[in-house]
């Protein structure tokens, strides 16, 4: 039986496709194509679901690429993708979060060293993912009370949810960690 992460070389590239990979690598800032995105090309109509919630919730809004991408390792380790954490990973050190901040989102799912109010939000984010009706009002009365506005606190949630679900898919089909995730892994360790 073939895995389930081979697919990602069955999927035949049109040019719709390819227009779609180009959006993606732009819209991610990335110089590659991510795997996760090739495995789901066998299933247009699944990427084509997939693709608009990482492009809206981690690309765009209000709460910073930053701190999505932060809220997103974390809950990746705690999920045990390790496919999304080492991604996510890579986004982050592209991005300016030091890899000692990374460290602590890996092994204990917050970030001491982070701003208080970043670090209120991740936690926040990591709740939820560990249990989704552990939300309460207190929470959303911190997190105003911290700066975040309704629309802030409504995108951290929906971070929260997304990392999760992405967790699922990348988990369920074993997608192989790309070589250029890898690559800037190794070289982050080499500096360090």
């Amino acid at each position: 039986m073939k895995e389930i992460s081979s697919i990602v070389d069955d999927a035949s590239l049109t040019q719709e496709l390819n227009e779609v990979f180009d959006k993606i690598r732009k819209a991610l800032n990335a110089p590659f194509t991510p795997n996760f995105f090739k495995v789901w090309a066998v299933s247009p109509v699944s990427l084509e679901g997939i693709w608009p919630v990482m492009d809206r919730i981690l690309t765009d809004g209000k709460v910073s690429r930053k701190l999505k991408e932060m809220i997103f390792v974390a809950i990746s380790s705690l999920k045990e993708c390790h496919y999304c954490e080492a991604a996510h990973h890579a986004f982050c050190l592209s991005i300016g979060v030091t890899p000692e901040q990374i460290d602590s989102l890996i092994k204990s799912y917050t970030c001491e060293t982070a701003d208080a109010k970043e670090k209120m939000a991740i936690d926040y984010a990591v709740k939820l993912a560990k249990d989704s009706n552990s939300s309460s009002q207190e929470d959303f009365d911190a997190l105003k009370q911290a700066g975040y506005s309704d629309e802030e606190v409504m995108e951290i949630i929906a971070m929260s949810g997304m990392a999760v679900f992405y967790n699922h898919l990348a988990n369920a089909t074993k997608i192989n960690i790309d070589k250029g995730f890898l690559d800037k892994l190794a070289q982050s360790k080499e500096v360090a």
